[in-house]
Parts: C-alpha cells; sequence; structure tokens
C-alpha cells in the first residue's frame, strides 16, 4: 500500500511539470522543475514567491538547457534554485 501511495505521488509530481524540494544543507533553499512544454521561469518564480512569501528570495542558480526528444521535437529542462530570506 505504501509503494502504491509513493508511485502515486510521484507520477502526479512529474505529470504536473513542475515540483520543489528542500536543500538538505539549508531548509530555506529550494529546488523548483519547471520543464516541459508550456512552461517557463516564470512557473518557478511564482512557486518560489508563494513558498518564501513576503520574505522574498535570492536566486541561487538558474539553468535551462534544451534537448531532442525521441519524436523529433526539442524538450527544455529548467531548473530554479532559490534561497528565502
Amino acid at each position: 500500500m505504501r509503494t502504491h501511495t509513493i508511485l502515486t505521488l510521484t507520477a502526479f509530481a512529474v505529470m504536473t511539470g513542475c515540483s520543489m524540494g528542500g536543500s538538505r544543507t539549508d531548509p530555506n533553499t529550494f529546488t523548483y522543475d519547471c520543464s516541459g512544454a508550456g512552461k517557463g521561469f516564470g512557473d518557478c518564480t511564482q512557486k518560489a514567491d508563494t513558498q518564501c512569501g513576503s520574505r522574498g528570495y535570492k536566486v541561487v542558480s538558474q539553468t535551462g538547457d534544451s534537448a531532442p526528444a525521441g519524436d523529433g521535437t526539442t524538450q527544455m529542462k529548467r531548473t530554479l534554485v532559490v534561497s528565502c530570506k
């Protein structure tokens, strides 16, 4: 049952296209993955705005790469790492 729940939650995170997780070294550092068609860094910054609230945040790193997908299209991979102030 527990494995089924974990798999379901993982599948949901992959399907939504954005995920976040805290850093092990700093509880105020978060990584957002806003990859895929129709997504952009604006999706990541909205998540950071919600996570950090009125404290704001500092961008630690921002990466974006494109790679050919198996169906002949280009797949975008975007990651934003922020530290809440």
